[in-house]
């Protein structure tokens, strides 16, 4: 069973509808691209101005 689905989804196979990457070497991308934009998005913040 292992080598059949092993064998059907090939993870180094280069995929067109993944921008012609590996399934691996997108997923891998994704994550990168993920951490890059929380540190971007991460603001510095305000301390609260109480009067």
């Amino acid at each position: 069973m292992f080598e059949y689905i092993d064998g059907f989804y090939d993870s180094r196979r280069i995929q067109k509808r993944l921008g012609h990457l590996s399934p691996v070497e997108f997923e891998e991308q994704h994550y990168a691209d993920q951490a890059t934009a929380e540190r971007t998005n991460l603001k510095p913040r305000q301390p609260a101005l109480t009067s």
